[in-house]
């Protein structure tokens, strides 16, 4: 007996990736020379990956799943709520389920569903891990997009015709996505400052050779919840943005990442902060999408920011809302995610079955035989 996996072709307009490539098929077809994968025909294609590339791989290539259902369904988001999914009685689909409308919509979609955002924060989980990994990429794709938009070199340049400063960056939020932002506009020669909620992440600020913002305001420190920092209440944001906006006004680049799962973005720069910026600075809102895009609220980190747009504010202040950068680098996007997916699908088989009793599994198993899991 073998198990079937089915690679979909993404359909929103703004998504590149593919959620597995030729190359995690050799690794994975090593393992488990009994899988088999079915793809889409185009699925990879706007990441690189041809249809030929998954064939030499031993992938059967489908232009369209209406005749093929699969035992594991791969998807970076689910399709849309109408759609026939092609799974068997008791496949599963693989996915992020964030910003979807309900996991009782699912649950009409797939008889079982593992929601890859809901994997526990531990050691053991680091290899699944598709948040992470992506978040690395869109960090660094961040970056690179803001300083695209930014009338002025990112590094000291000395020329006969004179010299440039460095640029100035702030990163707001020092997690995955924060210490890649930081990385990156290092290595293109800007002077990079870095604030957190938590202090312990000074030290890795620190290490990668930027400052980090330190307030000594024992009113704007959270502490980390699985990682993650907590929540402010309004009146204790409104007194954090105060005492940021010195160090956002001085700033010629903002890379913004801050989030809580599960809730709205924190507002770090509001209207009289972004104005107070220098004609010519860009703010990238990483926030912009996420929770607050599914929930119908304008803006992230920043409120004037609106989701996958370009806005140019006050006296020249541009403000990027794209809420999918990993897309822009969507071939190492695909591999990293691809990756992972190898990784999840040693602990989701066994012995040509599919079994759900492993801790990191059952954590991500949302809907189990057709109903949400309690």
């Amino acid at each position: 007996m073998s198990l079937t996996i089915g690679i979909l072709n993404q359909t929103a307009a703004t998504e590149q990736r593919v959620a597995f490539t030729p190359d995690a098929l050799t690794r994975l077809e090593k393992k488990h020379p009994d899988f088999h994968v079915y793809v889409q025909s185009g699925a990879g294609l706007a990441a690189g990956f041809t249809d030929a590339a998954y064939e030499v791989a031993g992938a059967t290539i489908l232009p369209t799943f209406s005749k093929q259902n699969v035992d594991i369904l791969l998807c970076l988001t689910p399709p849309a709520a109408a759609a026939k999914l092609p799974l068997n009685e008791n496949g599963v689909l693989v996915c992020l389920t964030s910003g979807q409308p309900s996991w009782a919509a699912l649950a009409k979609q797939a008889p079982n569903v593992l929601a890859l955002e809901k994997l526990p924060r531990t050691s053991r989980a680091q290899a699944l891990d598709v948040l992470s990994s992506q978040a690395n990429l869109g960090g660094y794709a961040a970056v690179l997009g803001g300083a695209r938009y930014l009338p002025r070199l990112m590094p000291q340049l000395m020329t006969a015709a004179g010299s440039s400063k460095p640029a100035q960056v702030l990163v707001l939020g020092v997690g995955v996505a924060g210490l890649q932002a930081i990385a990156t506009a290092k290595r293109l020669g800007a002077q990079v400052k870095a604030f957190d909620l938590r202090p312990e992440v000074s030290e890795q600020i620190l290490s990668l050779g930027a400052k980090p913002v330190i307030l000594n305001d024992p009113n704007v420190t959270t502490e980390s919840k699985g990682g993650y920092a907590g929540a402010l209440d309004e009146p204790g944001q409104a007194h954090l943005r105060s005492l940021l906006a010195p160090f956002v006004g001085a700033a010629d680049l903002v890379i913004s990442t801050a989030q809580v799962p599960g809730k709205p973005a924190p507002v770090l720069m509001d209207a009289e902060t972004v104005a107070s910026m220098k004609p010519g600075s860009v703010v990238v809102d990483m926030a912009c999408g996420g929770f607050n895009k599914a929930a119908g609220i304008a803006g992230g980190n920043c409120p004037a920011s609106r989701a996958d747009e370009v806005i140019t504010v006050g006296h020249g202040v541009t403000l990027l809302g794209e809420t999918n950068w990993v897309g822009q680098v969507a071939g190492d996007a695909s591999r990293f995610w691809a990756q992972n997916m190898v990784n999840l699908l040693a602990l989701l088989t066994k012995d040509s079955t599919l079994t759900f009793d492993d801790e990191l599994i059952s954590a991500m198993h949302i809907v189990q035989n057709g109903k949400v899991a309690a």
